[in-house]
């Protein structure tokens, strides 16, 4: 693409390099801190979105792009933004399903008229009447069949008394015949009518069935057809649709390749850009059960755009996975504060994991393995999540591991978090306060955790604000977090994943993200979380043990 062709696009929006150096490599979408320029794109489309008026809450992302020594960036949007696909200023779809012209929209309406013909001919006026004309006819026909039943009964047991006392056998036999005639007669009370009108009942829900089965056909159809027109590049331009990438289209999920990077790294490839690096942020409101920090960073999501991405980055140059590169020089060791033959209790420094995962980061069931090579048993009670810091429980053996996994269980074990939350949360007032919100995964946008009343589980913390301070300095100080924040102390009565911090950034919780916390709120030099005291028994003598790690922040 030249200069002079770059005008046609709306979309494409000159960015000065300033000072900065532009990125080495493209950013990892799945974990990363924006570059400055990014920053300052994401800026321009913040002061966008508010001359445009929106307070939609969405997630939208920026691209920085090259073109030769041109630099650019452009803005997208996940999903429609206010119902529609027809804003200039942002990259288009990969493809506008709402194009009423479109083959999609066109056979919509199609699907759609024949499901309103199927309504046409359950709610005709001619369908009801037969349908009560025959339940009528039914109703009497049945009572008719009952009244004769109830005449035989009656002459039935009348005419065993007349036997006995000798009547005329052969006026009684006449009589039981001429009762069981009439109750075949009730049978066949209307049974033509019925019969006819059941006919043309059957024609109706016979045309309904094949109508049902066409609209059910044409929907399977057309869906797949949509799955195959979503067909992404890479930087090799090689194509790939949904249902390559996914191998199966019941796998899909709904909204797949509308997330805001497989937009804009699509458009690139199409207009023969460099893709230079990219971020997404949240921008306008939450709801009350899926917050999002406005103006926070965000990677991309993993249910939809892990495979996508997974295709679309091929032959990019990326940077490599920070999990999976972790520098583990920089880690502080393990620190064991107490330990007897059955128990041991850590002090768990931020960067550390609890157990093995998918990524090459130091794990302090390794450790434990490590420092004592006659452990046995799942050795980890309970878990710190890896940015946290603070005090854990090492079983020795399988014995003292079943004794203290009981006692988290029955929720016996006090413990006490120290955190540093985002703004001044003095009017909370004195004493210790209770957060009730369930908590369940955010199954498109995993790790995350979300408030849910309806499936998620019981998540239950006290809490209480120890006072308000100056935020440490923070590594990046354009992000837009306030310049002071509270102490809190967190008493956590149930053990949820990431139960403190989904309870912290929740609006109907403190409302304040945990300073540094990157998946609810703005990165930072540390998540500053950390787990200064714990109280337990012995899993053996039961003797009430403490342990405290003060807090390093």
């Amino acid at each position: 693409m030249t200069d002079s062709t770059s005008t046609a696009y709306t979309f494409l929006h000159p960015l000065s390099r300033g000072d900065e150096a532009l990125p080495e490599a493209f950013t990892f979408p799945f974990r990363y801190t924006p570059h400055p320029l990014c920053r300052r794109a994401a800026e321009v489309v913040e002061q966008r979105l508010c001359a445009m008026g929106i307070a939609e809450g969405k997630m939208y992302g920026v691209m920085l792009v090259a073109d030769g020594d041109a630099l650019y960036f452009m803005a997208a949007y996940s999903g429609q933004l206010l119902g529609s696909y027809d804003h200039p200023w942002w990259v288009p779809p990969v493809v506008d399903y709402l194009d009423p012209n479109g083959h999609f929209q066109q056979e919509q309406r199609a699907i759609v008229a024949i499901g309103e013909q199927m309504a046409a001919l359950r709610n005709s006026t001619e369908r009801s009447e037969a349908q009560a004309r025959v339940a009528a006819l039914r109703a009497a026909q049945h009572a008719a069949i009952d009244e004769a039943r109830r005449v035989y009964a009656e002459g039935k047991a009348r005419r065993e008394v007349l036997r006995a006392e000798g009547a005329d056998k052969a006026l009684l036999i006449r009589e039981s015949q001429r009762q069981k005639a009439d109750i075949h007669r009730a049978r066949l009370m209307h049974a033509d009518e019925i019969a006819r009108l059941e006919r043309k009942l059957a024609t109706v829900n016979a045309e309904v069935s094949a109508l049902t089965e066409e609209r059910k056909r044409r929907s399977e159809a057309l869906q797949q057809w949509l799955f195959r027109q979503f067909d992404f590049l890479n930087a090799r331009h090689e194509h790939k649709n949904l249902i390559d990438i996914f191998g199966d289209a019941r796998r899909i999920p709904s909204g797949a390749g509308e997330c805001c990077a497989p937009k804009l790294l699509q458009t690139a490839y199409r207009l023969g850009l460099k893709p230079l690096a990219m971020a997404e942020f949240w921008w306008g409101a939450s709801s009350t059960d899926h917050y999002r920090e406005p103006g926070a960073f965000f990677p991309a999501c993993r249910s939809k755009c892990y495979p996508i991405l997974g295709h679309m980055l091929q032959g990019l140059n990326v940077e490599p996975d920070p999990a999976l590169h972790y520098d583990q020089k920089v880690l502080a060791p393990v620190r064991v504060l107490w330990e007897d033959e059955e128990m041991a209790v850590v002090v768990k420094p931020e960067g550390w994991v609890s157990i093995p995962g998918k990524s090459h980061q130091p794990c302090l069931m390794d450790e434990c393995y490590r420092r004592w090579p006659d452990i046995s048993g799942p050795v980890i009670v309970h878990r710190l999540d890896m940015d946290t810091s603070g005090v854990m429980v090492i079983a020795k053996n399988t014995r003292a591991h079943r004794a203290l996994s009981q006692q988290f269980e029955r929720r016996e074990v006090e413990k006490r978090y120290i955190a540093l939350v985002e703004g001044d949360l003095s009017g909370r007032g004195d004493g210790v306060h209770t957060i009730s919100l369930p908590i369940a995964p955010d199954v498109d946008n995993l790790p995350r955790r979300r408030v849910d009343r309806a499936g998620g589980k019981e998540a239950v913390t006290r809490f209480e604000v120890l006072g308000v301070e100056r935020r440490p300095s923070a590594v990046d100080t354009s992000a837009p977090v306030p310049d002071v924040c509270s102490r809190i102390a967190f008493y956590p009565q149930t053990g949820r994943t990431h139960q403190l911090r989904v309870h912290a950034a929740a609006p109907l919780g403190l409302a304040a993200p945990i300073l540094g916390d990157r998946l609810y709120g703005h990165p930072d030099q540390r998540l500053y979380l950390h787990a200064e005291a714990i109280t337990l028994k012995h899993p053996l003598t039961l003797e009430r043990l403490h342990f405290e790690a003060p807090c390093p922040f």
